[in-house]
């Protein structure tokens, strides 16, 4: 492999789109790799080859496993694999979430969970076994992608219409602009403030205000990765923070790298993973193939 890394995307079936943002694979042969992920929904993951160790907080490191959960995330988090690594896994929507673990994101979110906490045993042992037969070639990427959306489908336990109809009105007020009117959202729902408040916090881990930041930064990033991107559209995103130091501050809190540093020649995970993120969002974009020379930190290993 003469890339650091390859990251590839699978599209989901058309059943789970309301619950699953992309199918992926992930391969490295390097013995090291040091990147950052940005502040990234929540990821089905199984590692059939390898070890990653992803630092949470100041005090938090998570470790990978055959079969685990990275719960939704609130902050861009650094991590360090050591490879070779070959992985698989599935990038699950707000809905996805709710539906197959049903645990509130002011809880347990920014974290990793094992497997068999959500999905019971029987089901991470198998989602265990796709990890190993991706890492063996016994499957293709794709194969290994439908067999893990099988175990999605088989594990969905939608929420309440309520809640359901809560999270989606929610995505939707998220993407409609940049900085959208917490009381609009409100009103979309016909809750009460407080409701709002408290349901933000259940499914999305943050009250809206603060919500509004990390999807802002996320879009912001994945634009301003456009090579292509016209004056207008970066205007656009220029104009939806008080100022430079502002949009630096915010973007690099949820995806780890600072704009000046999106179009760079080097490859990272950082940049691949903005590419679905912000697909998500109200216009049509292309995915952002951005580049990053800044250098992760490695994490410490564990004594």
């Amino acid at each position: 492999m003469d890339a650091p890394f390859r990251f590839e995307f699978v599209a989901a079936p058309r059943d789970l789109a309301p619950y699953v943002n992309t199918l992926f694979v992930f391969e490295t042969d390097r013995e090291r790799l040091d990147d950052i992920l940005p502040a990234y929904s929540a990821q089905m993951i199984t590692f059939g080859r390898g070890h990653a160790r992803m630092q949470f907080g100041d005090d938090h490191v998570g470790e990978s496993s055959d079969a685990f959960f990275l719960a939704p995330m609130q902050q861009a988090a650094p991590f360090s694999m050591k490879g070779p690594v070959r992985a698989c896994g599935v990038s699950l929507t707000a809905l996805g979430w709710a539906a197959i673990a049903d645990l509130p994101v002011d809880t347990f979110g920014h974290r990793r969970i094992d497997a068999d906490r959500v999905l019971g045993e029987g089901s991470a042992r198998a989602m265990a076994a796709i990890g190993a037969d991706f890492a063996s070639g016994e499957l293709e990427a794709k194969d290994a992608c439908m067999r893990l959306a099988d175990i999605v489908r088989t594990s969905l336990n939608p929420p309440s219409d309520n809640h359901a109809d809560f999270i989606m009105r929610t995505v939707a007020w998220l993407s409609a602009d940049f900085n959208p009117d917490v009381a609009e959202l409100a009103r979309a729902t016909a809750l009460s403030p407080r409701q709002v408040q408290r349901l933000c916090k259940r499914f999305f881990g943050k009250p809206p205000a603060t919500l509004v930041k990390r999807y802002r930064a996320i879009r912001a990033a994945t634009l301003l990765s456009q090579p292509d991107l016209d004056a207008a559209a970066r205007n656009e995103v220029e104009a939806a923070y008080f100022d430079q130091a502002h949009m630096i501050r915010d973007i690099r809190q949820f995806t780890g790298r600072t704009p000046k540093h999106f179009r760079t020649d080097a490859p990272s995970v950082t940049s691949d993973t903005l590419g679905p993120e912000g697909s998500l969002r109200r216009r049509k974009l292309k995915r952002a193939w951005n580049r990053s020379g800044t250098r992760a930190q490695p994490i410490p290993q564990r004594q």
